[in-house]
């Protein structure tokens, strides 16, 4: 005759158990590895200028990540931004407010254990839109005074490269050092009339903003269009300090 052996509830259940931790240590592990493939970061300087920024990094390999920046400009911040103070014109002070947001995408040169750290190179867009109520008064060619009350609103398409350096300071926190960032921008300027103003004041806006030097060192012919658009192409930067979590 064949003997049964009788197996105990334990004895039934301790592979089933062993396997649900094995499965269980693997699932953890992954998400351990997933989790570090996520940086999340902010410049802690930005808040000076008037501008809180968010980014975030995602990996893509252990070389290559997709970024993301989404920042908003609420005032000038402690450096006031003065207006226009010539002959004919005279303006408040500038205080531009916004969005800006910056996608981008990184090469990390150096193979590290950290995952997303050392030096690295990129390519990055940026689109940002600032608005600001200009006021103030202009003396037109026969002495009169005339009040200014404009809406200024700039919007900027740039493009460019960037090197910088991730360093690891914990276990999951870094800085990441945006070193150069250069590139060109596309600005298309819009002024919008709250209230007529001669169109000798336009003429006479270029003529002061030349005065700088800036403009005239870009484009000699370069001047101001009221209420229509004015495009002007100019040099981009990109560079700063990020202080992020890896999670």
């Amino acid at each position: 005759m064949y003997r049964v052996e009788r197996m105990t509830i334990n004895q039934l259940t301790l592979p089933i158990r062993n396997m649900a931790l094995a499965l269980a240590f693997l699932f953890l592990t992954g998400i351990i590895n997933a989790q570090k493939k996520n940086h999340l970061s902010v410049d802690p300087f930005l808040p000076i200028f008037g501008t809180i920024q968010l980014q975030y990094e995602r990996a893509v390999n252990n070389k290559m990540s997709m970024g993301l920046s989404v920042g908003a400009k609420t005032s000038s911040g402690v450096f006031a931004v003065s207006g226009i103070e010539g002959d004919k014109i005279s303006t408040n002070e500038f205080n531009f407010k916004g969005i800006k947001i910056l996608p981008e995408f990184r090469w990390y040169i150096e193979r590290s254990k950290d995952g997303l750290s050392g030096f690295y190179t990129g390519i990055y867009l940026k689109y940002q839109n600032f608005e600001d109520a200009i006021t103030g008064v202009y003396i037109d060619s026969n002495q009169i005074a005339n009040d200014i009350e404009i809406d200024a609103n700039i919007q900027t398409f740039a493009g460019g490269l960037e090197i910088g350096y991730k360093l690891m300071v914990r276990e999951r926190f870094f800085i990441d050092f945006v070193i150069a960032g250069p590139g060109i921008s596309t600005n298309k300027i819009k002024l919008l009339e709250k209230q007529a103003i001669p169109k000798e004041f336009y003429e006479d806006l270029s003529n002061e903003l030349s005065q700088y030097g800036f403009f005239d060192w870009l484009d000699p012919d370069f001047r101001i269009n009221g209420n229509q658009d004015t495009d002007i192409v100019l040099p981009a930067f990109r560079y700063g300090v990020k202080i992020g979590y890896t999670f």
